[in-house]
């Protein structure tokens, strides 16, 4: 639509009470899943890298632009649209990173606790999440990797 529905915005003077809510959320929904403590704790410090980062980076999809529709398929289709640029998105921003020489890592955690993120930072219910990105200099450069096809189909 020649609109520009993605956000990206650097958490800093509420970082940890952002990631203190989403730890709070992603601990219940993992103990009401039954997970065992120990499984728990794992996948919770898993989340400390988000703390670690030197800089911490959200990426959203906005319902700016968005077009209404009378019908449930066409708005689902306008809302995967907007997904999908916002994804491509996310991936550019992750390459020119790299360009500069910083290392990230994409963490779709947001995307779990929406309403949470888009309570603390106080942000329009049509904000929708699409995961962090941590950011930093790499302790050293990574290795390249090869090609990978297990994607690939063929018709």
């Amino acid at each position: 639509h020649h609109s520009t529905p993605i956000r990206f915005g650097i958490v800093r003077e509420r970082r940890t009470a952002l990631l203190d809510a989403m730890a709070h959320r992603w601990r219940e929904h993992l103990e009401a899943d039954g997970r065992p403590a120990d499984e728990v704790e794992r996948r919770m410090r898993r989340g400390d890298l988000l703390r670690r980062a030197p800089e911490l980076v959200l990426a959203f999809r906005t319902g700016d632009g968005m077009h209404t529709y009378p019908d449930d398929a066409r708005r689902q289709g306008e809302r995967t649209m907007f997904t999908v640029a916002g994804g491509a998105a996310v991936q550019s921003f992750l390459i020119a990173l790299a360009a500069e020489g910083l290392g990230s890592c994409w963490v779709g955690s947001t995307i779990f606790a929406a309403d949470v993120v888009r309570r603390v930072l106080d942000l329009p219910p049509d904000w929708q999440p699409l995961g962090a990105v941590a950011v930093g200099v790499p302790a050293e450069p990574a290795p390249p990797r090869g090609p990978r096809t297990d994607g690939l189909l063929e018709w």
